[in-house]
């Protein structure tokens, strides 16, 4: 959701890591903002998904980034589909926190309204408005997400289904803390500290939805986690991949300080 407890865990998550490594990242942010603001894809493309996580690294390492010229592009794009809708609301709340003193971000920073009544049902995940990750990403915690919930309290992203979904559990737990799907959610962590799907984003999500919910981890993450990261200061997706990107960058941080 992007708000001030996702900024203040990722931040806590970069304040672990040594000053070379983090002096790294902060070059690179600096680096590769592209000419019209926006951040790359891993094919080196400016786009507005990956903007948001370029913005939240900038915001936690404090690099020196044109915020005008994002800001300025941000204004001239209107994307047609959630996840873009999404990242767009949150780059910009992004933006206008970062115009504040740091003293002044301590206090309660409103999330961005995110209904977007007027979008069809195919421009939601799996074209269902009501999912568990369609619900987390509109900040929507009055949503009602027992079509979703599977009997040992883990959440489907497909309503109807019997197959659990890690990001949609963390998703739900996120807007619906509840022991029982906490507990759940906490039992699907392999003893290398991983989670089904074996991936950052998966072990991410899982661990900041159980910090949230005031659990712990099962398992120490710090040899994926180590595994995941690259000598440049960013983070792959699993252990030795050979490119890292924005987003991974991102969850490897809510990693690394959901488990401080």
């Amino acid at each position: 959701m992007f708000d001030l407890d996702f900024l203040k865990t990722c931040t806590s998550g970069f304040g672990r890591m040594t000053d070379e490594a983090q002096d790294a990242l902060r070059g690179i942010v600096q680096l590769i903002q592209k000419p019209d603001g926006l951040f790359p894809d891993r094919s080196g493309h400016g786009d507005l998904y990956y903007t948001l996580f370029g913005l939240c690294l900038a915001y936690v390492s404090d690099a020196k980034i044109d915020r005008n010229l994002c800001e300025k592009t941000l204004g001239e794009v209107a994307p047609a589909d959630l996840v873009h809708r999404a990242a767009l609301a949150y780059s910009r709340n992004l933006l206008k926190l970062m115009k504040l003193p740091r003293a002044i971000q301590k206090l309660p920073f409103p999330a961005p309204e995110l209904d977007f009544p007027d979008l069809p049902d195919a421009a939601f995940p799996q074209g269902d408005r009501f999912s568990p990750y369609s619900c987390f990403l509109r900040n929507d915690a009055s949503a009602d997400l027992s079509a979703y919930r599977l009997p040992d309290g883990l959440y489907s992203n497909l309503k109807g289904s019997t197959e659990y979904g890690v990001a949609a559990t963390a998703a739900a737990l996120c807007l619906h803390p509840d022991e029982t799907t906490a507990a759940a959610l906490a039992g699907l962590q392999k003893p290398d500290g991983t989670f089904p799907g074996g991936d950052l984003l998966s072990a991410a999500v899982a661990l900041y939805a159980l910090k949230r919910a005031g659990r712990r981890a099962n398992y120490d993450v710090r040899e994926f986690l180590s595994g995941c990261f690259r000598p440049d200061g960013m983070f792959g997706a699993v252990p030795g991949d050979p490119s890292g990107d924005l987003e991974y960058t991102v969850y490897g941080l809510l990693a690394m300080g959901a488990t401080a």
